[in-house]
């Protein structure tokens, strides 16, 4: 589903927490409404979050055109970035977005002035996830012969701004170039919305698919099989150990034990060199109340983490936007981040 709109200087956001039941939309003709919008669980997809916020900055150099050329300028991008961050703690992606933006390339720069630069670099990053997301679709289903069978196992992907990317986005690139015999979806738990939101994405462009909760993926690979999985991943660490929803690990370990493909699915700017092993993302717990909404007046405490991390020996392969790695992971990933070129719109070099 696309789930943001850019024009004319006004942001369009879907709200994705009440989506597919409700199709709203929230305006944006600010950047301050921006920022407010993406600390809200109306923005849940983290690359949607990243060009929205790359958009925010956008519109924040359009407020201050009356003082272009001026310190007054600059202080209120500044201004404007600091509060986009703040609006997603901690988040990769939107730093990542807004240090694009807020330098524009010098092909921008030569014969145009600062605000036309920062419009038309919101728009390169926009279109860069574009192109990043229609490579990793494409090496996904480079991986496909005729009749193949997939189970997709993620919390993340129906989303996005232009293009499908990730688990879904390989899945329906493979229907449509009639490689797929067959598409499950391993629901997962506790939120129990990601394969519904999926099947539902899938319908919309009439392509079946089977659902299965996530405690019968194990039956179901034994039973009837598959020959590859696809689970999209949140981050990896330069051994390969992959963090990803709940849910993921114990798919990963049926996967192994049936002797199947298990491939994880991300972008390559989602690896992180810097974090030696999984051991580098911590421990966090999600929300307890996940799991005991439904038990109103019991005692019953709730507990669910709110991550997995899969150890890299479980992952056959990882398909990002650039290319397929394999083990070893200290060698391939740390190629794959510093030495394989994006495919990009413009060449700034």
């Amino acid at each position: 589903m696309v789930a943001m709109q850019w024009q004319g200087g006004v942001l369009s956001l879907l709200d994705q927490g009440a989506y597919p039941q409700e199709e709203k939309w929230l305006t944006c003709n600010t950047w301050e409404e921006t920022a407010q919008a993406l600390a809200t669980p109306a923005v849940q997809e983290e690359k949607v979050a990243a060009i929205a916020a790359a958009y925010g900055y956008a519109q924040a150099a359009i407020a201050a055109q009356d003082k272009l050329g001026t310190d007054a300028f600059q202080a209120a991008l500044d201004q404007a970035k600091e509060q986009l961050l703040a609006s997603r703690p901690g988040s990769r992606d939107v730093a990542a977005a807004l240090a694009f933006v807020e330098t524009p390339p010098e092909a921008y720069t030569k014969n145009a002035d600062k605000l036309t630069a920062i419009l038309a670099t919101a728009v390169t990053f926009d279109r860069q996830q574009v192109v990043a997301d229609r490579n990793l679709c494409r090496n996904g289903t480079d991986l496909m012969g005729e009749g193949t069978r997939i189970l997709i196992r993620t919390d993340r992907g129906g989303f996005h701004s232009a293009s499908p990317t990730g688990a879904l986005g390989i899945a329906r690139r493979g229907w449509k170039r009639e490689l797929l015999e067959q598409i499950t979806l391993c629901e997962g738990r506790p939120s129990l919305t990601a394969g519904t939101l999926l099947a539902h994405e899938l319908a919309r462009e009439d392509i079946p698919c089977t659902v299965i909760p996530d405690h019968a993926a194990a039956t179901f690979l034994a039973q009837q099989g598959a020959h590859m999985v696809l689970a999209d991943g949140i981050l990896a660490a330069k051994n390969g150990d992959l963090k990803a929803p709940v849910g993921t690990y114990e798919l990963a370990i049926a996967c192994y034990f049936h002797s199947i493909p298990f491939y994880a699915v991300l972008n390559a700017d989602d690896i992180d060199l810097e974090a030696a092993d999984g051991s580098a993302f911590g421990q966090g717990e999600g929300d307890p109340v996940a799991v005991t909404n439904l038990l109103p007046g019991t005692q019953a405490k709730g507990w669910t983490p709110a991550f997995d991390v899969v150890p890299a020996f479980l992952i056959t392969g990882m398909i990002t936007d650039r290319n397929i790695a394999c083990a070893p992971y200290e060698e391939t990933l740390e190629e794959l981040v510093k030495h394989t070129p994006r495919k990009t719109i413009i060449h700034f070099d």
